[in-house]
């Protein structure tokens, strides 16, 4: 059952920008609300990573100020809380090491793979911090259309395209190294 309610709150969280648009062209930004709360309840009981709980945090914040505060723009601002949330996340793990991207890679890193994922992590802080800027900027100057389109699509795209030349790049970095050896 752990696994089924963190593959729903993960395909909500996802889904989540388009919930948004269509909720807000509905005017009923309140279900989306309980949906945005109800997600992040689903992930903080699927005993998920503790390193990722401050992500869960901001679901239901985002949700519950929604809701209190009768203002839909706390919806529209998950995403940037998403991302300074990110931040603050890999930040701390270049303060407190193993960084996030070593946690993530194979076990037993020699030093220079160590060095590498600790760049690779500085490299998603800065995705994380401009993403950040420019979520933020299609909550408060963009149509609502492209702050889906923005929210729902291009920062995937952008985070996979990152993903894929890192895997890219470490491969050929493992390579060189074995072949310095």
């Amino acid at each position: 059952m752990n696994a089924v309610l963190k593959g729903i709150a993960v395909i909500g969280l996802i889904l989540y920008p388009f919930f948004v648009g269509y909720g807000l062209a509905e005017g009923h930004y309140a279900w989306v609300s309980v949906l945005l709360i109800a997600l992040g309840m689903m992930r903080m009981f699927s005993k998920g990573n503790a390193l990722l709980w401050p992500l869960t945090g901001f679901a239901i914040l985002c949700g519950g100020l929604s809701l209190i505060l009768k203002d839909h723009a706390w919806l529209k601002l998950y995403p940037v809380c998403m991302n300074v949330g990110a931040l603050i996340i890999f930040s701390m793990t270049l303060i407190k090491p193993p960084s996030m991207i070593e946690r993530l890679a194979e076990p037993d890193l020699p030093p220079e793979g160590v060095h590498w994922t600790r760049q690779v992590t500085k490299v998603w802080c800065g995705f994380f911090a401009i993403n950040t800027l420019t979520a933020l900027w299609t909550v408060y100057f963009a149509p609502m259309k492209v702050w889906v389109l923005y929210n729902g699509f291009i920062s995937y795209v952008l985070m996979g395209i990152l993903l894929l030349g890192e895997y890219v790049l470490r491969k050929r970095q493992q390579r060189l190294h074995q072949a310095q050896k």
